[in-house]
């Protein structure tokens, strides 16, 4: 457990494999002001067996330019950590191609009190939904396959 005070890791674009849920939670504990938290949020987006229209997903890629991905990250970060009652926001993205169910990102928000925290947690989703520079492939079980933003 030692080893686990020293962990840091930044929010932004990783590998698929080269981190995970629990430590990105380990890294969030080390925040200096952990000792003001009540409550950690955690968010796993995964892949979805449909697309948007509807058409079945059999499997996905990821891809971002990293350099623009993960300014919008720290972006959205920044921003809602300066919410009342925010001790910390780590967003993480991953890169790669993925099966159906597999985990795709984690939003994890440490917060004084719940409320505040499952707020927070929610406009974060939306937040990276709407702004972050990643493109993934849905490829569908007729063989086609679609880019999209």
């Amino acid at each position: 457990m030692d080893d686990d005070k020293d962990l840091k890791m930044d929010s932004g674009i990783y590998n698929k494999g080269e981190i995970n849920l629990e430590t990105i939670i380990k890294s969030i504990k080390n925040n200096p002001h952990i000792q003001e938290a009540g409550s950690i949020h955690t968010f796993t987006g995964i892949v979805r067996g449909t697309s948007k229209n509807g058409k079945p997903v059999i499997s996905m890629k990821i891809d971002a330019y990293d350099e623009l991905a993960n300014k919008s990250i720290n972006k959205i970060c920044e921003e809602l950590k300066q919410e009342q009652g925010i001790i910390d926001v780590k967003i993480v993205h991953l890169r790669g191609s993925f099966e159906l169910s597999e985990d795709l990102v984690y939003v994890v928000v440490i917060s004084a009190h719940r409320k505040e925290g499952f707020d927070v947690i929610s406009k974060a989703v939306e937040m990276y939904k709407n702004e972050i520079a990643v493109w993934k492939r849905e490829d569908f079980n007729d063989g086609s396959t679609e880019w999209i933003h």
